[in-house]
């Protein structure tokens, strides 16, 4: 009879453990689900964000919106949206739409180049489907080069032109070599690219440009007009793996007096 008891209160605590542990689980999962459905709408998780978005500066008040997107086939927008720091709605400025058609399903990348105010700003992408669903928004901060920037880039600097011979002009220049202590050779500046140097003829009065390379330290000039002007643009990238290249404002000069 005592062994009956034990094996009745054995299985009573087992029970009641199991009852417990099951309890605690639906307890659990409940809040999971509620805090899921929340904070997690089923609109937002049905796409995934962009992997990636780069904001590449490709020419004054030009930026190029490179973003990278998964294989769903879901995917027919994405949508490129300004922060707005108005707190009395919950809608972004919209800034440009790409429309996907898709005819592969792997990875792909979607680019739209856009002309956009000078200044850095915050951006919101996001990826939207046939029914309007939206991805989870991906942030990202870009900058958009303008007259600023263009006012900060410096002419190459040089002594001016000078005589060299009977017709020719030399310009030299500030030399963008360098040498450390080690006795190597290095470049000052290695966004600098070219310099280009536009003047008139004295033979015949057509317009000529002479391309100086940022290694070079000085420029021969034939055919100069005698105390004719001439201007001297510098070209620079933003980076130093861009492509794009932004020059400085023209400086004008003045050729010397021919002998």
């Amino acid at each position: 009879m005592i062994n009956n008891l034990k094996k009745k209160s054995a299985k009573a605590l087992v029970f009641g453990v199991l009852a417990s542990i099951i309890l605690c689980f639906s307890c659990e999962n409940t809040d999971l689900v509620e805090t899921f459905d929340q904070y997690i709408p089923e609109s937002v998780v049905s796409l995934a964000m962009p992997d990636s978005v780069a904001v590449v500066q490709t020419d004054y008040n030009k930026v190029l919106f490179k973003v990278y997107v998964n294989s769903d086939p879901k995917i027919k927008k994405v949508v490129v949206a300004l922060f707005d720091d108005d707190t009395t709605d919950d809608d972004d400025k919209i800034v440009t739409t790409i429309d996907v058609n898709r005819t592969i399903y792997q990875p792909e990348i979607y680019e739209v180049e856009l002309d956009l105010p000078e200044g850095g700003n915050e951006y919101f992408i996001h990826i939207e489907d046939s029914e309007g669903k939206q991805s989870i928004k991906y942030d990202v901060f870009g900058s958009v080069l303008g007259d600023a920037f263009k006012e900060s880039l410096q002419a190459r600097q040089n002594t001016g032109a000078t005589i060299y011979s009977d017709s020719e002009a030399i310009i030299n220049w500030t030399s963008n070599r360098d040498t450390n202590d080690d006795g190597d050779i290095i470049i000052k500046n290695n966004l600098l690219i070219k310099t280009e140097i536009s003047y008139t003829s004295s033979v015949d009065g057509s317009e000529l440009t002479i391309v100086v390379d940022e290694s070079e330290d000085a420029t021969i000039i034939p055919d100069f007009i005698s105390e004719g002007t001439y201007t001297y643009t510098t070209f620079y990238k933003v980076d130093v793996d861009s492509p794009y290249v932004f020059e400085s404002n023209p400086t004008e000069g003045t050729f010397p007096v021919k002998i």
